[in-house]
């Protein structure tokens, strides 16, 4: 699996590939400021951190799907919680 971000337009021909997250925002927005198109994007690869981040964090919008025992989550714990 690659690391890349791939930018792809839903509209056109238009892809790019590159190697870091805000160089897809920048090309993903230029294009769509430009053309007007639907421009998406895929992640080829995150730092084992991010994807168990992403896990804790669960889907937005179902209650429940998150994670509660996440270390992400101590700094919200009070004193009495613990």
């Amino acid at each position: 699996m690659s690391d890349d971000v791939v930018v792809d337009c839903e509209d056109c021909a238009f892809r790019e590939t590159v190697d870091a997250l805000g160089r897809a925002r920048l090309a993903l927005a230029d294009h769509e400021t430009k053309t007007g198109h639907s421009v998406d994007w895929h992640i080829g690869g995150v730092d084992s951190g991010v994807e168990q981040a992403g896990a804790d964090a669960g889907v937005c919008g179902i209650p429940g799907a998150e994670n509660p025992d996440t270390p992400l989550l101590d700094w919200q714990r009070t004193d009495e919680e613990e």
